[in-house]
Protein backbone atom coordinates (compact mmCIF):
# COMPACT_ATOMS: atom_id res chain seq x y z
CA UNK A 1 0.00 0.00 0.00
CA UNK A 2 1.29 3.45 -0.89
CA UNK A 3 1.81 5.64 2.13
CA UNK A 4 0.30 9.11 1.88
CA UNK A 5 2.78 11.88 2.60
CA UNK A 6 2.22 15.54 3.41
CA UNK A 7 4.66 18.41 3.07
CA UNK A 8 5.17 19.58 6.63
CA UNK A 9 7.40 22.57 6.03
CA UNK A 10 9.51 24.37 3.43
CA UNK A 11 13.09 25.47 4.08
CA UNK A 12 15.31 27.72 2.03
CA UNK A 13 18.90 26.44 1.81
CA UNK A 14 22.22 28.30 1.50
CA UNK A 15 21.73 27.84 -2.25
CA UNK A 16 19.08 30.39 -3.34
CA UNK A 17 18.01 28.11 -6.19
CA UNK A 18 17.38 25.08 -3.97
CA UNK A 19 14.76 24.45 -1.29
CA UNK A 20 14.04 21.61 1.08
CA UNK A 21 10.53 20.17 1.38
CA UNK A 22 10.23 18.26 4.66
CA UNK A 23 7.78 15.36 4.39
CA UNK A 24 5.59 13.84 7.11
CA UNK A 25 7.74 10.71 7.36
CA UNK A 26 10.83 8.97 6.03
CA UNK A 27 10.59 8.62 2.25
CA UNK A 28 13.68 6.53 1.58
CA UNK A 29 14.90 3.49 3.51
CA UNK A 30 18.58 4.39 3.15
CA UNK A 31 20.95 6.45 1.02
CA UNK A 32 19.78 9.00 -1.55
CA UNK A 33 18.03 9.35 -4.89
CA UNK A 34 19.02 12.03 -7.40
CA UNK A 35 17.27 12.93 -10.66
CA UNK A 36 19.29 15.50 -12.59
CA UNK A 37 17.22 15.71 -15.80
CA UNK A 38 13.89 14.65 -17.34
CA UNK A 39 15.76 11.77 -19.01
CA UNK A 40 17.08 10.50 -15.68
CA UNK A 41 13.54 10.80 -14.25
CA UNK A 42 11.97 8.41 -16.76
CA UNK A 43 10.23 5.50 -15.08
CA UNK A 44 9.84 7.30 -11.74
CA UNK A 45 6.32 8.80 -11.36
CA UNK A 46 7.34 11.39 -8.78
CA UNK A 47 10.40 12.65 -10.65
CA UNK A 48 8.59 12.65 -13.99
CA UNK A 49 5.79 14.77 -12.54
CA UNK A 50 8.23 17.21 -10.91
CA UNK A 51 10.14 17.75 -14.16
CA UNK A 52 6.87 18.62 -15.90
CA UNK A 53 6.80 21.74 -13.71
CA UNK A 54 8.53 24.55 -15.57
CA UNK A 55 11.73 25.57 -13.78
CA UNK A 56 12.52 22.32 -11.93
CA UNK A 57 16.12 21.29 -12.68
CA UNK A 58 17.10 18.72 -10.04
CA UNK A 59 15.42 16.45 -7.50
CA UNK A 60 17.34 15.06 -4.50
CA UNK A 61 15.69 12.72 -1.99
CA UNK A 62 17.15 11.75 1.39
CA UNK A 63 15.69 10.61 4.72
CA UNK A 64 12.44 12.59 5.16
CA UNK A 65 12.95 15.38 2.64
CA UNK A 66 13.13 16.26 -1.03
CA UNK A 67 15.40 19.07 -2.19
CA UNK A 68 14.26 20.75 -5.39
CA UNK A 69 16.70 22.85 -7.39
CA UNK A 70 15.13 25.37 -9.78
CA UNK A 71 16.12 27.60 -12.65
CA UNK A 72 17.01 31.20 -11.70
CA UNK A 73 14.33 32.47 -14.10
CA UNK A 74 11.50 31.09 -11.95
CA UNK A 75 10.57 32.34 -8.46
CA UNK A 76 9.81 30.07 -5.52
CA UNK A 77 6.47 31.84 -5.13
CA UNK A 78 5.51 30.34 -8.49
CA UNK A 79 6.91 26.86 -7.84
CA UNK A 80 5.94 26.29 -4.22
CA UNK A 81 2.33 25.19 -4.70
CA UNK A 82 2.75 22.93 -7.77
CA UNK A 83 5.83 21.24 -6.28
CA UNK A 84 4.02 20.63 -2.99
CA UNK A 85 1.01 19.20 -4.82
CA UNK A 86 3.17 16.78 -6.83
CA UNK A 87 5.11 15.68 -3.75
CA UNK A 88 1.89 14.92 -1.88
CA UNK A 89 0.31 13.14 -4.85
CA UNK A 90 3.27 11.00 -5.93
CA UNK A 91 5.70 10.61 -3.03
CA UNK A 92 6.12 7.03 -1.86
CA UNK A 93 8.74 5.11 0.12
CA UNK A 94 11.84 4.30 -1.94
CA UNK A 95 13.11 0.82 -1.14
CA UNK A 96 16.33 1.26 -3.13
CA UNK A 97 18.82 4.09 -3.49
CA UNK A 98 21.46 5.30 -5.93
CA UNK A 99 24.18 3.95 -3.66
CA UNK A 100 22.93 0.39 -4.24
CA UNK A 101 24.55 0.54 -7.67
CA UNK A 102 27.89 1.42 -6.07
CA UNK A 103 28.59 -1.42 -3.59
CA UNK A 104 31.01 -0.53 -0.85
CA UNK A 105 33.07 -3.19 0.95
CA UNK A 106 31.78 -3.92 4.43
CA UNK A 107 34.35 -2.10 6.51
CA UNK A 108 32.38 -0.35 9.29
CA UNK A 109 35.43 -0.17 11.53
CA UNK A 110 37.79 1.17 8.86
CA UNK A 111 38.49 4.36 10.84
CA UNK A 112 39.56 2.31 13.85
CA UNK A 113 41.78 0.01 11.80
CA UNK A 114 43.75 2.68 9.92
CA UNK A 115 46.35 4.86 11.60
CA UNK A 116 46.86 8.33 10.18
CA UNK A 117 50.57 7.75 9.63
CA UNK A 118 49.74 4.75 7.43
CA UNK A 119 47.25 6.61 5.23
CA UNK A 120 49.76 7.70 2.51
CA UNK A 121 50.81 4.06 2.06
CA UNK A 122 47.27 2.83 1.33
CA UNK A 123 46.03 1.92 -2.14
CA UNK A 124 43.65 4.34 -3.84
CA UNK A 125 40.75 1.97 -3.10
CA UNK A 126 41.66 1.83 0.59
CA UNK A 127 42.02 5.62 0.72
CA UNK A 128 38.55 5.89 -0.79
CA UNK A 129 37.11 3.69 1.97
CA UNK A 130 38.71 5.79 4.68
CA UNK A 131 37.70 9.13 3.16
CA UNK A 132 34.14 7.96 2.54
CA UNK A 133 33.91 6.92 6.18
CA UNK A 134 35.24 10.33 7.24
CA UNK A 135 32.62 12.07 5.08
CA UNK A 136 29.92 9.91 6.68
CA UNK A 137 31.00 10.87 10.18
CA UNK A 138 31.79 14.56 9.82
CA UNK A 139 30.53 16.07 6.56
CA UNK A 140 27.34 14.42 5.24
CA UNK A 141 25.17 15.10 8.35
CA UNK A 142 25.84 18.85 8.07
CA UNK A 143 25.16 18.91 4.32
CA UNK A 144 21.92 16.96 4.84
CA UNK A 145 20.72 19.68 7.22
CA UNK A 146 21.01 22.12 4.32
CA UNK A 147 19.24 19.83 1.87
CA UNK A 148 22.29 18.44 0.13
CA UNK A 149 24.84 15.69 0.05
CA UNK A 150 28.17 14.64 -1.36
CA UNK A 151 29.33 11.56 -3.28
CA UNK A 152 32.93 10.39 -3.32
CA UNK A 153 33.75 9.50 -6.93
CA UNK A 154 37.23 8.23 -6.25
CA UNK A 155 40.77 8.89 -5.10
CA UNK A 156 43.81 9.04 -7.35
CA UNK A 157 46.96 9.44 -5.29
CA UNK A 158 46.36 12.63 -3.30
CA UNK A 159 43.47 13.86 -5.49
CA UNK A 160 40.00 13.35 -4.05
CA UNK A 161 37.15 13.74 -6.56
CA UNK A 162 33.66 14.50 -5.23
CA UNK A 163 30.25 15.35 -6.62
CA UNK A 164 27.75 17.53 -4.76
CA UNK A 165 24.08 16.49 -4.56
CA UNK A 166 20.83 18.36 -3.98
CA UNK A 167 21.11 21.92 -2.72
CA UNK A 168 24.90 21.66 -2.77
CA UNK A 169 24.98 20.96 -6.49
CA UNK A 170 24.57 24.55 -7.68
CA UNK A 171 25.25 26.41 -4.47
CA UNK A 172 27.87 29.18 -4.89
CA UNK A 173 29.48 28.24 -1.57
CA UNK A 174 29.93 24.60 -2.55
CA UNK A 175 32.85 25.44 -4.83
CA UNK A 176 34.42 27.85 -2.36
CA UNK A 177 33.71 27.75 1.37
CA UNK A 178 32.33 24.22 1.62
CA UNK A 179 35.02 22.77 -0.62
CA UNK A 180 37.75 24.55 1.33
CA UNK A 181 36.30 23.26 4.61
CA UNK A 182 36.20 19.65 3.38
CA UNK A 183 39.74 19.86 2.00
CA UNK A 184 41.07 21.39 5.24
CA UNK A 185 39.27 18.74 7.28
CA UNK A 186 40.81 15.89 5.28
CA UNK A 187 44.25 17.54 5.34
CA UNK A 188 44.07 17.96 9.13
CA UNK A 189 42.78 14.46 9.84
CA UNK A 190 44.43 12.27 7.18
CA UNK A 191 47.18 13.88 5.09
CA UNK A 192 48.34 17.42 4.40
CA UNK A 193 48.94 16.47 0.76
CA UNK A 194 45.30 15.75 -0.08
CA UNK A 195 43.50 17.96 -2.58
CA UNK A 196 39.73 17.93 -3.16
CA UNK A 197 38.24 18.55 -6.61
CA UNK A 198 34.55 18.82 -7.52
CA UNK A 199 33.08 17.23 -10.62
CA UNK A 200 30.22 18.97 -12.41
CA UNK A 201 26.83 17.24 -12.28
CA UNK A 202 26.56 17.20 -16.08
CA UNK A 203 29.56 14.87 -16.34
CA UNK A 204 28.27 12.38 -13.78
Amino acid sequence: MIQGFKVMTFHHTPNPEAAQFIMSGDVIKKGTKTFSSPEKAKGDPLAEALFKIYGVENVFIKENFATITKSPVVAWTTLMEPVQNVLEQHMTVYETCDEDAQPVPETPDILEKVHVEDFPKLTDAQKSEVIDAMLDHAIRPALANDGGGITLLGVEGNLVRVHYQGACGTCPSSTTGTLEFIEKFLKDTLSKDLKVETVDASTV
